[in-house]
């Protein structure tokens, strides 16, 4: 009979597993780069994130020094994949790639029109 701890274990690299594998569906699935951006971005994240702490829980009792690795990493993905993600999205927009047919609103089209100075960075 498996404990609590392995069926968590189980759980959360399953459920990593299923989000990545969302996210790779996404990226070849969805019509344009912003939504595929997105795609990675959320559930490769998180799929991530959960791999990770399922290896942070297999080694809990028995190894601080990965526990301690496995949560550093889970942090630094969090703080910077939203990042990353963010500035792949505005060189997308701001080298004017294309959206999909599909895409009804654009409203960052109505600030850059605005103010085109500062969406580059010009002062």
């Amino acid at each position: 009979m498996p404990s609590l701890l392995e069926i968590l274990i189980a759980a959360a690299m399953i459920l990593g597993t299923f989000l990545i594998l969302i996210a790779s569906i996404g990226l070849v699935r969805l019509p344009d780069v912003y939504c595929r951006i997105h795609a990675a971005g959320k559930a490769g994240t998180m799929g991530i994130s959960l791999i990770v702490l399922s290896t942070v829980f297999f080694f809990w009792s028995t190894d601080p020094a990965v526990v301690v690795r496995g949560l550093l990493a889970i942090f630094f993905q969090f703080l910077t994949a939203p990042v990353a993600v963010h500035l792949l999205a505005r060189a997308s927009y701001v080298t004017d790639y294309p959206l999909s047919e599909r895409t009804a609103v654009d409203e960052l089209q109505q600030f850059m029109l605005s103010r085109p100075d500062e969406m580059y960075g010009a002062e």
